[in-house]
């Protein structure tokens, strides 16, 4: 057991009382932390989703460095083979509790910097090869048939917000998707949310970003899917 503390916007962490927790009288005490896994997924106590994208980054890497001689640079296989590992192992386990992620343009650059970089693996192609050919990250992509990564992200958080807007009133994470807090917003700009990088999905989707009329799009819950993967360049595969 580890306790974790959120300050306030706009206070520094060390303003609060981080000192371990007397539980008992034999001196058995809790300490704090500033990052903590649970269910596959980091909290840290800026509440940003940084430290949660790098550890997945990690992840994602060490799974595509052990295939990457047997499967993604492999002459004998074909790339319609590589895309669907890729996608079911690499991809996966990249983007495994992204449907709640709220990334900023950073943080979203390094997911594209790994995806191009696994594409050129998988395609065998060198970055110097790339720069003296002329060759651009897309030709590749069209290659093996693959979509931009913030398709596949976007794919995710999409289904997750219409399976939200199915759920009855009575479900906490139903309640929390319309919540407000009745207190004046601090001075500066907003921290990016959930609800920021969700409207920005709708709109790479093509979708009506107010609630009424999305949320009621989603209550189809087939015709809704066919909204955003009608917009892939190419048509998903049942495997991927």
């Amino acid at each position: 057991t580890e306790c974790m503390f959120f300050p306030r916007p706009g206070l520094a962490y060390e303003s609060g009382d981080t000192s371990p927790v007397l539980v008992n009288d034999q001196g058995d005490t809790i300490s704090f932390c500033k990052s903590f896994k649970y269910l596959g997924s980091r909290i840290h106590w800026d509440l940003c989703d940084d430290d949660d994208v790098l550890s997945r980054l990690k992840a994602a890497t060490g799974a595509f460095g052990s295939l990457r001689d047997s499967v993604f640079n492999s002459k004998f296989i074909r790339p319609y083979t590589k895309k669907i590992v890729y996608l079911t192992l690499v991809v996966n386990l990249l983007l495994y509790g992204s449907e709640s992620w709220c990334l900023t343009e950073k943080l979203l650059h390094r997911l594209n910097c790994f995806h191009n970089r696994c594409i050129r693996s998988m395609c065998r192609v060198t970055k110097r090869q790339t720069w003296l050919h002329k060759i651009d990250s897309d030709t590749l992509r069209r290659r093996l048939k693959l979509e931009k990564m913030e398709y596949y992200i976007s794919l995710r958080k999409l289904r997750w917000a219409g399976h939200l807007a199915r759920m009855p009133m009575t479900r906490l994470p139903r309640q929390f998707l319309t919540s407000w807090v009745n207190h004046p917003r601090p001075h500066g700009r907003p921290q990016y949310t959930y609800g920021h990088s969700l409207n920005k999905s709708l709109k790479r989707a093509g979708i009506p970003s107010a609630f009424k009329e999305w949320s009621q799009l989603a209550q189809d819950r087939t015709n809704w899917r066919k909204l955003f993967y009608a917009k892939a360049e190419f048509p998903p595969s049942r495997q991927s």
